[in-house]
């Protein structure tokens, strides 16, 4: 990496979950692996199903902070018995970046996932980026999905990018537990730089999603099953473990 700094900061924000911890500990490593250099911190916001998940959740995120070196935070926020969307607004609280990256704690990003969504911001007027036309992986049917998209002002939740500017106006829709972006974007009213799908994510489809996407992929008008290669996407040793875990039980 180089030692130059660029001048816009980044907070990464993640709703994380006790069952998803071994999820967590792969997007840890996809985040050590980003080539922005300057990621301010890693803002991860608790979002287990009780109190006593959530603690001991937070005994390992505490291991995690712990053995972590590099010069970003790690900035925990503790149980607080919440819903997605205002967890959500919780981290956009917490947070102290010039641009906020959103990114899931089960879905696999590009190490230039974070770069790609500064620059393309810095770029435009707008204040908010995201990705309509994502590509999918489904682990148990062993398929891989393009979307080929909906409009230029619409993404899903785990591949947005905002400027700090965007807060001033936005924030998520109370009480909700599942399509809290709608809200957020003003139902896909607002302007968005759209990012380039292979830099940014593939969504990871599995039994434990928190919305079912395999009716989406296998039935959707938008959504076509291309042939290439997985490991074209994901590097081979983290897709490998990503079926590992997704083959196992875990919860939404």
């Amino acid at each position: 990496m180089s030692s130059s700094k660029p001048n816009s900061t980044v907070s990464i924000v993640t709703i994380t979950q006790l069952s998803r911890s071994n999820c967590l500990s792969i997007l840890y490593e996809l985040i050590l692996s980003q080539t922005y250099t300057n990621i301010l911190e890693w803002v991860i916001v608790e979002g287990s199903r009780n109190e006593t998940d959530g603690e001991q959740n937070r005994i390992n995120i505490q291991y995690l902070q712990d053995n972590h070196t590099l010069d970003f935070k790690i900035v925990y926020v503790p149980y607080s018995n919440q819903k997605l969307s205002d967890l959500r607004n919780l981290s956009n609280d917490t947070c102290k970046g010039d641009i906020i990256v959103c990114m899931d704690d089960d879905d696999y990003y590009p190490k230039e996932r974070v770069k790609h969504a500064v620059e393309q911001l810095e770029k435009s007027e707008y204040l908010l980026a995201g990705c309509t036309d994502v590509y999918l992986y489904d682990y148990g049917l062993e398929k891989m999905y393009k979307c080929t998209g909906f409009h230029s002002y619409h993404s899903t939740n785990n591949v947005l990018a905002y400027k700090r500017e965007y807060l001033i106006n936005h924030r998520y829709a109370p009480g909700l537990s599942m399509g809290e972006e709608a809200g957020f974007t003003n139902y896909f009213t607002e302007p968005m730089v759209q990012l380039h799908a292979k830099k940014s994510i593939v969504v990871s489809c599995h039994t434990s999603n928190t919305v079912d996407k395999r009716p989406f992929c296998t039935q959707s008008i938008v959504v076509n099953e291309i042939k290439d290669d997985v490991h074209k996407y994901i590097p081979m040793d983290i897709f490998h473990r990503m079926r590992d875990l997704f083959s196992q039980s875990i919860s939404p």
